[in-house]
């Protein structure tokens, strides 16, 4: 199962972590797997490449991260509408994939 946390300080999401395998299909045809693996990697593609903003990120096998409570609120608040579009995209592929997907949200 693909375990996603994500953190939220004052209605902001701040981190997502990402760990696991889904286990929906062998290595190379789990659909699940790389939806989540797209999903994510447009978000840290989007912080990094396309607003340019410096915040830690791991993307390895199996684990996927970024923090941005390290940023200004600015830089925060640039990041949320990335943010936000991978939440409800992964909440609405856990509604559909609920043996292989759980999405979690943390307030810090």
């Amino acid at each position: 199962m693909i375990k996603i946390d994500f953190q939220k300080h004052c209605d902001k999401l701040i981190s997502f972590n990402i760990s696991g395998h889904a286990g929906f299909d062998e290595s190379g045809r789990d659909i699940v797997c790389s939806a989540v693996s797209v999903l994510s990697g447009a978000v840290i593609n989007g912080v990094t490449e396309i607003l340019k903003i410096d915040a830690p990120y791991d993307f390895s096998d199996g684990h996927m991260s970024i923090s941005l409570s390290s940023l200004s609120d600015e830089e925060i608040e640039k990041c949320q509408v990335l943010m936000e579009t991978m939440l409800v995209s992964l909440k609405s592929l856990e509604v559909n994939y609920k043996d292989y997907v759980n999405v979690h949200i943390k307030e810090v």
